[in-house]
């Protein structure tokens, strides 16, 4: 008798995991921030939008070749977003073009980019969108 093992639970398990178990910790994080959906930013002009998005996007390079934690990720976009005077990081279109041009920077695979999607765009179409849009800007 031959046994199966199926290989893409294995596979999605071994995405995951890097990400410990703080999805629960960001969703309560998440739920805290402010309720504005405006992304509003008080940087003074592009320039500054501009180097808080190359910022965003190298570090989210970095930390998705590292496999660090999902919560210490988020907390250091959040002292990104305050040193750019950025408002509502968690509500900003930049912010989340950035996360995906990181993730194509650093050539994750298509499976941990769809687990690292989900994970950060917290099923919020906009911000899966923003991350898909950044991530194949990074791949044309």
């Amino acid at each position: 008798m031959t046994v199966r093992i199926r290989w893409w639970p294995v596979l999605v398990v071994a995405v995951l995991l890097p990400l410990g178990c703080s999805f629960s910790h960001s969703s309560k994080s998440s739920s805290n921030s402010s309720a504005s959906s405006s992304g509003s930013s008080s940087a003074s002009s592009e320039g500054s939008e501009s180097r808080y998005k190359k910022d965003v996007r190298d570090y989210t390079a970095a930390w998705a070749k590292s496999g660090g934690q999902l919560d210490a990720f988020q907390k250091k976009l959040g002292e990104l977003a305050k040193q750019y005077g950025i408002t509502n990081w968690e509500d900003n279109e930049i912010t989340y073009r950035a996360i995906g041009e990181g993730l194509g920077k650093a050539r994750v695979s298509k499976v941990q980019f769809e687990a690292y999607r989900d994970a950060l765009g917290r099923s919020d179409p906009s911000k899966i969108k923003a991350i898909e849009k950044g991530y194949q800007s990074e791949k044309d």
